[in-house]
């Protein structure tokens, strides 16, 4: 009988591992995917409302604009259609990896021949798997990220210089 409970202690042992480790891992992804695909958000909104505001802009300004200011705005239209490329392929990554896989870990877990040392051994092993093959994916996620960031700052640029333009110039 005490043999029984001895098993079922380090069952639950390695099964307290083995959730804590997928609890924490599966946070610290989702965690970094919530905060490119936050960034992404409002990086989008935020060029679209520029957008909205130059129109309006627009709308009441001068009847004639200035060409270079048309130019710029052009230009900046043209930024805010490649950041909503590159947003929507940094939206599209796919493919994460949540190794260990659950059922095979469970699997091993209730495995009376693998010691809890064994166990760590295997989820250590898995998760360098996980990360290395989330780690690429993340970073292009994050490099498309911070592309649009750019493109935000440009596009913002052009229309700032744009409006200067069209009142200073004359």
């Amino acid at each position: 009988m005490e043999e029984h409970n001895l098993e079922d202690k380090t069952l639950r042992s390695k099964l307290t591992i083995a959730y804590e480790l997928i609890e924490r891992r599966l946070t610290v992804i989702w965690g970094a995917i919530d905060a490119i695909d936050t960034k992404l958000n409002i990086a989008l909104g935020f060029a679209s409302t520029i957008l909205v505001l130059l129109a309006g802009f627009y709308s009441l300004g001068p009847s004639e604009w200035p060409f270079t200011s048309l130019l710029l705005f052009g230009i900046a239209f043209v930024a805010y259609i490649i950041l909503t490329i590159l947003s929507i392929l940094a939206y599209a990554a796919r493919g994460w990896s949540y190794r260990p896989d659950p059922s095979t870990l469970m699997q091993h877990c209730k495995n009376k021949e693998y010691s809890i040392d064994d166990i760590k051994q295997w989820i250590a092993d898995e998760c360098k798997l996980s990360c290395y093959s989330n780690a690429k994916k993340l970073n292009r996620k994050a490099t498309l990220t911070n592309w649009v960031l750019g493109i935000l700052a440009l596009q913002t640029m052009l229309i700032v210089f744009g409006l200067a333009y069209a009142v200073f110039a004359e």
